[in-house]
């Protein structure tokens, strides 16, 4: 026991990711302490205590490392997804692109139909901002927003 809580402090020493600092900390205090003891000084339930205890007795660090999730796998391949991300980089209308106009290069190149507000999430994830358009009063002449643009 006293061997782990000493591997720790070492550890303590080196580790910046703060999660595992905390993970760390919780196991250190495990071993002195009974779980429920521990579970109320750190604000969980004394399963999580637990959980990690027994996941760096088995892997070490590597078991206080959060677990990637695959999540579910995308429509579109990822050369397709290149491939229309250079094409929305590339030609660039006047006004930049419409979430629609996204959507619907999508459909054509991939025939894969994604929701509006999906498409603006891959779009996000591509480095696009969601830009709105200031509205325009609609009495307004063009010679007074030119004239007013020219003061700025």
């Amino acid at each position: 026991m006293a061997n782990i809580i000493s591997q720790i402090n070492v550890s303590l020493k080196t580790i910046k990711y703060p999660v595992i600092r905390e993970r760390l900390l919780l196991v250190r205090a495990s071993q002195k302490q009974p779980l429920r003891e521990v579970a109320k000084t750190f604000s969980c339930t004394h399963g999580k205590v637990d959980y990690w205890k027994k996941r760096y007795e088995v892997l070490g660090l590597r078991g206080l490392q959060t677990k990637s999730r695959s999540g579910r796998p995308k429509n579109i391949s990822p050369e397709q997804e290149k491939k229309i991300k250079r094409k929305v980089r590339k030609h660039n209308p006047a006004h930049g692109w419409q979430t629609k106009q996204v959507r619907e290069l999508i459909k054509e190149e991939t025939g894969v139909k994604y929701t509006e507000r999906h498409t603006l999430r891959i779009a996000q994830s591509w480095g696009l901002s969601q830009i709105t358009p200031r509205p325009r009063n609609i009495r307004s002449k063009r010679e007074d927003r030119e004239k007013f643009l020219k003061k700025k």
